[in-house]
């Protein structure tokens, strides 16, 4: 098995690796999480796909972009996965562990909330918890609009909450327009 940028990172399964340009990556799922990216050319793509399956993992195979040149047997394995580091008990398991001390906090990978268009604001939302193992993790939301940026962090049962409110509000926007919502 190809190391590639894994790192201490591998797959719990040998993939085959030829060398040649790799034309399918496969996504590697575990229950949870994406773990791991596997590149193979068109002859060993299903036989990655069985090995990955054996070792009870999902694969998803997509077609390579034409910019991305990968040799076949490449593996990435992401840090915040299922299949990542766990052996360093100083960062939770899905803490992207770049400057965790200089921030005072450890946080997740930060997913953009973008509709795919230009928006005023950007947006970007995180897990984040402080460098005590003992506080929970938050929901952090960033906002940045022009010059100035806005955190709010809330609990994760405030977000829950919140993921259920909004679900409601964009109902009744798109079923009911001009419906007032009720408490």
């Amino acid at each position: 098995m190809m190391d590639g940028d894994v790192g201490p990172h591998a797959l719990p399964v040998a993939l085959p690796e030829c060398g040649d340009s790799a034309a399918t990556r496969i996504e590697v799922y575990s229950a949870d999480s994406l773990d791991a990216n596997a590149y193979t050319c068109h002859v060993h793509t299903d036989e990655a796909l069985a090995a990955i399956g054996r070792a009870g993992l999902h694969g998803h195979p997509v077609p390579l972009a034409p910019d991305i040149t990968r040799p076949c047997g490449h593996v990435h394995v992401y840090p915040t996965g299922q299949l990542g580091d766990r052996h360093d008990p100083g960062h939770p398991p899905w803490c992207d562990r770049a400057g965790c001390t200089t921030r005072g906090q450890h946080r997740s990978v930060q997913l953009p909330i973008s509709v795919g268009q230009p928006e005023a604001a950007i947006a970007y939302l995180a897990l984040t918890r402080c460098l005590a193992p003992a506080l929970e993790p938050a929901l952090t939301l960033t906002v940045v609009d022009g010059d100035t940026g806005t955190e709010v962090v809330l609990s994760l049962g405030q977000g829950r909450v919140l993921s259920y409110r909004v679900r409601r509000l964009l109902d009744l926007a798109t079923r009911h327009p001009g419906r007032r919502p009720r408490r």
